[in-house]
Order: C-alpha cells, then sequence, then structure tokens
C-alpha cells in the first residue's frame, strides 16, 4: 500500500517526476509509471489504484483527451479514492470542466511557482488524507496560500449519478467509448490517389501523371500511433516525427511535428477503416486558389 498514484501526460513526464521526488523526500510514497507500473495496462493501472490512498491527476488542457488518465480517474471513482488535480494551464470553463473543478479539491499551479504551487499540494494532500504536517508553510512571499483560499473547497457528500456522468464526459473515457475516430486513423496509411486542379501544359500534364504521381505514391506514408505520435514520410526530405490529434468528429487532423514549433491543421474527409481523404486549399502568388486532395488507404 502506497499514499498516491500519479496519473500525467506523456508531455508532463519531467514534472512528474520532479513532483514524486519531492513528495518522497517529505516521507508520502507514490505510485508513478513507468517506474512501478504500465500507465497503458489497465490491470497494471487498477491495481495500483486499489492499493493507493489518493489519486493526483498532473492536469494540462490535453489531458481531457488522454485515456490512460480518464481510465485512472475511473478505477479511482468505482474505488471512491480520493483525488486531486494538479492544475498546470488554464482550462476553458465548461459545463463539464466546471463541474469536475467544483466536485474536487485543485490545486493552482499554472499561477504560482513551482515551490508554491508544491506547498499548496502539500496542503491539499494533508487535507483529504488527514494528516498534520507540522512542518509546512502557512505562507509563501507574503501570499495566503491556505487550502481554504487557493484549493477550491471539496463538494459535501457522495457526488450524485449526475456528477459522475459529467466527470466522465469532460475527462474524455466516456468520449474514448463512444468516439471511434481516433481508433480509425490509427495505423499505417500508403497514398492511394492524388488530384489537384492546377492548370499544366498536355505535356506538363502526361509527365506528372506518367511520372510525378507514381513517385508521390511511392514515397508519402503516415503512420499514427495509439499513443498519439506520429510519422510522416515521402512529404520533405527527412521523415517528419511529432503528435497528431483529431476532432471528435473526424473532420480535421492536428500534426505537430517536433523541432518546427508549428502544427498543420488538415481537413479530412470519408474517414473510414481502410481511408480517408486529405483536402488542402492554397492561395498562390497570382491569387489563384488551388486545392489538393490526397487519399490514403491502409
Amino acid at each position: 500500500m502506497k499514499d498516491i498514484c500519479v496519473s500525467y501526460t506523456k508531455a508532463n513526464k519531467a514534472l512528474a517526476k520532479k513532483i514524486v521526488s519531492k513528495l518522497e523526500s517529505d516521507g508520502t510514497s507514490c505510485w508513478v509509471a513507468p517506474r512501478d507500473f504500465k500507465a497503458e495496462d489497465e490491470e497494471s493501472v487498477k491495481k495500483v489504484i486499489e492499493e493507493s490512498e489518493l489519486l493526483l491527476l498532473i492536469i494540462d488542457k490535453s489531458s481531457e483527451n488522454n485515456k490512460e488518465m480518464a481510465k485512472a480517474l475511473e478505477f479511482a471513482m468505482e474505488n471512491e479514492l480520493d483525488v486531486i488535480p494538479y492544475v498546470i494551464e488554464k482550462i476553458e470553463s465548461n459545463l463539464y470542466s466546471d463541474n469536475f473543478f467544483y466536485t474536487y479539491s485543485w490545486v493552482d499551479a499554472f499561477e504560482d511557482s513551482f515551490d508554491d504551487s508544491y506547498e499548496i499540494l502539500l496542503e491539499a494532500i494533508d487535507e483529504v488524507s488527514g494528516k498534520d504536517r507540522t512542518q509546512k508553510k502557512s505562507s509563501k512571499k507574503g501570499k495566503n496560500v491556505s487550502v481554504g483560499n487557493t484549493v477550491k473547497p471539496k463538494q459535501l457528500g457522495i457526488a450524485v449519478a449526475i456528477i459522475v456522468a459529467l466527470l466522465s464526459a469532460w475527462f474524455g473515457y466516456q468520449a474514448a467509448i463512444d468516439n471511434k475516430n481516433d481508433d480509425l486513423i490509427v495505423g499505417e496509411w500508403h497514398l492511394s490517389d492524388y488530384s489537384d486542379n492546377l492548370k499544366r501544359t498536355p505535356k506538363d500534364s502526361i509527365e506528372f501523371i506518367a511520372t510525378v504521381i507514381p513517385t508521390i505514391k511511392r514515397n508519402a506514408l503516415l503512420i499514427f500511433n495509439e499513443d498519439y505520435t506520429f510519422e510522416r514520410r515521402g512529404f520533405t526530405p527527412e521523415p517528419q516525427i511529432g503528435e497528431w490529434k483529431l476532432n471528435d468528429e473526424g473532420t480535421v487532423l492536428y500534426l505537430e511535428p517536433r523541432g518546427l514549433g508549428r502544427t498543420d491543421q488538415l481537413t479530412l474527409q470519408d474517414l473510414t477503416e481502410n481511408s480517408f481523404t486529405i483536402v488542402v486549399n492554397e492561395v498562390m502568388e497570382d491569387s489563384s486558389k488551388v486545392t489538393t486532395r490526397l487519399t490514403f488507404s491502409k
């Protein structure tokens, strides 16, 4: 039995490691992946949740789409475990998020320094666990960081069914069950068809159809992994690796190649188990509009 299970997204691995190190040096034992369990293994997650006193969720804007964190929350609710969200980015207010943060005490870690936020986290842990940490500080830099002021009050009593449903919807595991679009796009995709509306001379058209298109088809490859990483080949001299995200409707694909500091937003059409089409609209220097359609198949 350990005190806390820590759940986080891949992007926050370094922060999770730092928090766990601090907690354990202060006498709070932790379960954390991948050191103690496999986050992608549901049975492994379920086991450590059952052997924990509290679940700590390190939350940013991408957390609502993270299946591993969603499962951890689901198992925590099933086991009536205390939950503390440690929020490192400002979350957009909506029906689901408002109910989520109203139900749980949470730590606002996006406005204060790490040290200040960590002190508040200790107070939140003490509050839900009933511990008395005699050496904790009551203020930092003249700022009141008491649990009553900075950590939102926990809802009294047991959450009713409608609140649980709202939490489930916001945190994504219900969406992960109902929405299959992410599952559809996972896999290896080869370019099967290409077309555009560029004007070419008859000679250029013949060369394009006979030479360029076969070359594009032979080299173009998209690989989407379950951990939301992707690999794109044949479009640039070197393969691109990065993170991907698909909107709920399966109509917009976001690709964030590593090291480029940008996000490509691609319009999808006709996403199925076996094919989808990317539609790219561009405005050329002469103000003409060019539409390119790339169809990929497994």
